[in-house]
């Protein structure tokens, strides 16, 4: 008797699968690499969240929304402080309507630049003017973070 007729391996013909059974371990293939992409992209939103330079920002920015200059102000680097008001601050802001008008702000990256800097980027959202990018620049003295510049595109 030959390997064959005994019922042994029959080759590739035995091994066939159906084209939904590909299919499907296709799809999964794909939801997996896009849920790794998601995570990827998730963590780095989260990790800034968790950042001391991104809380000066928010908390800037969550100023500026609440019409409370004085404390925006005391967020603002030393040198801003002694050249300038709350109510100069208001004038300025003024006249970047995203900035003035928004109505929430999500923070998508922060990137150190020593041990000092940092850079925090993200969005501006208002009904007026739909989204904006916004990014601080930002200088840490004595454990504290102020603003140093605020680019609204």
């Amino acid at each position: 008797m030959t390997k064959s007729s005994q019922g042994g391996s029959g080759g590739p013909a035995a091994r066939r699968t159906s084209g939904w059974v590909r299919a499907l371990g296709v799809g999964c293939g794909f939801v997996a690499f896009g849920g790794l992409c998601v995570l990827g992209l998730s963590t780095r939103m989260l990790l800034a969240q968790a950042d001391d330079a991104t809380s000066a920002c928010t908390g800037f920015l969550g100023d500026l929304r609440d019409d409370d200059y004085a404390s925006a102000l005391r967020r603002m680097d030393a040198d801003y402080q002694s050249d300038f008001d709350a109510t100069h601050l208001q004038t300025e802001v003024a006249r970047i309507s995203a900035l003035a008008d928004h109505e929430g702000a999500v923070v998508t990256s922060v990137e150190r630049h020593d041990d000092d800097r940092a850079t925090v980027e993200g969005s501006l959202y208002g009904t007026s003017f739909g989204e904006a990018i916004v990014a601080c620049e930002l200088t840490e003295r004595e454990g504290y973070w102020y603003i140093d510049l605020v680019v609204v595109d």
